[in-house]
């Protein structure tokens, strides 16, 4: 995914992808007016901003009737943030709730989640258009809408990048790890078994055309350090403290190393990716014990 090509100053050292998008599953067939979604003056517990039809007619009573099929912008007031919604039936995108319903992924869902996916009849995606240097208050907007639209449209928000569906009130973190941007809000971290053990990587790092991470040859005792590791250090990175090849991470006494990796077909295509190794001697999971006991 090709992230945006302009100066950023003032920004944390990186971008927002092309590639990042969320959608909004509505269980309700119609769907909320422009300006309950966001207006000037943030009136009716809508969001601080615009939103204006960008096909159709430009009466401005449309502000004020039911978003239909069609594209629609949604702009900060200060306009450094445009996202491009459209709206669909899911027909028209061959959504089927099912598919996910069955699968491993589904295990531990929300009851609640699973009775509004199969109630879907529209889908609302959001897209970038043009986002604010500083990255962080453009994201936190997208994250905004996504949460407005689903509370109104009892809706099931989407996230494709990361592989997961999120409950309205799921999506943004309180409290956050940091006030600027909380990696829990865009990155996921999934196992796959194989034959030297269970491979732990993330998911959503991608987003911001950071490399994802991966450590392989775990055990299942070692699943939920696995994945505390991995946050903190998508953590660390989306606060500009970038990871890199060559460098070492986690225990002091037994570090993991940074390697560039992505090599797994079965997981990666064409991602940057870093695969975190024990060091000598050691084993993955002893790595990550040595961690533990040092927080």
């Amino acid at each position: 995914m090709r992230p945006w090509n302009f100066s950023r100053p003032k920004g944390p050292g990186f971008g927002i992808s092309r590639g990042y998008y969320l959608s909004v599953l509505s269980s309700r067939p119609v769907l909320p007016s422009p300006v309950e979604l966001a207006n000037p003056a943030a009136s009716g517990k809508a969001l601080a901003g615009m939103v204006a039809p960008l096909v159709g007619d430009s009466d401005p009573a449309r502000l004020h009737q039911p978003m239909t099929r069609g594209v629609y912008a949604v702009a900060t007031k200060d306009r450094k943030t445009v996202i491009k919604m459209t709206v669909v039936s899911k027909e028209e995108v061959g959504f089927d709730p099912e598919a996910f319903i069955r699968s491993s992924l589904a295990a531990d869902t929300d009851s609640e989640l699973v009775a509004r996916l199969r109630g879907t009849w529209l889908l609302c995606q959001l897209m970038f258009e043009s986002h604010d240097p500083a990255v962080y208050p453009s994201v936190d907007f997208l994250l905004q809408i996504a949460v407005r639209m689903g509370v109104l449209c009892d809706g099931v928000v989407a996230d494709p990048v990361s592989r997961r569906y999120l409950l309205p009130q799921h999506v943004i973190q309180f409290p956050r790890v940091d006030p600027r941007i909380d990696a829990r809000e865009h990155v996921f971290v999934h196992h796959l078994s194989g034959e030297g053990g269970i491979t732990a990587y993330t998911l959503g790092m991608q987003k911001f055309d950071l490399p994802e991470l991966q450590i392989d040859n775990l055990n299942s005792e070692s699943l939920p350090d696995a994945t505390r590791f991995l946050m903190a250090l998508s953590q660390t990175s989306l606060v500009g403290g970038f990871l890199k090849p060559g460098e070492k991470y986690g225990a002091t006494r037994m570090p993991f190393i940074a390697r560039q990796a992505g090599f797994d077909k079965r997981i990666w295509d064409g991602v940057d990716v870093l695969e975190l190794l024990p060091s000598d001697l050691a084993t993955s999971s002893e790595c990550l014990q040595a961690w533990v006991l040092e927080l």
